[in-house]
């Protein structure tokens, strides 16, 4: 699929919609409609550009941030998960897990000590 520079100007606002608020579940229309290009290129168009389908670039960046907030704040992870978009710990810990080979508890303390 050839994407235009207004399909690639419509999948950056699709981008930074989602990003704006990580604790928002959006659907694939809702993200369509707020950026004004078909369901269909935006689902496409958006893994030719971020290499990565919508839902699964969400997750990464919900990650992301929780490693962040693990990192540089003392946030419990009851505190950590709404921030982000998670509504079980249980979800967030496995998937944390997968995508950095250690539970988020391991993970904190691991940076605790490595900073001293």
């Amino acid at each position: 699929m050839r994407l235009s520079a207004h399909d690639i100007k419509c999948i950056e606002t699709a981008k930074e919609f989602i990003l704006a608020d990580l604790t928002r579940h959006y659907s694939i229309p809702e993200i369509a409609e707020y950026a004004g290009i078909n369901i269909n290129k935006l689902k496409v168009g958006f893994k030719l550009l971020y290499s990565s389908g919508i839902y699964n670039y969400l997750q990464e960046r919900r990650l992301e941030r929780g490693k962040y907030l693990l990192e540089n704040t003392d946030k419990s992870l009851k505190e950590i998960i709404p921030l982000i978009g998670y509504k079980h710990i249980s979800s967030f810990i496995k998937a944390f897990k997968k995508e950095y080979g250690l539970p988020p508890d391991v993970w904190r303390r691991k940076q605790y000590y490595a900073v001293e």
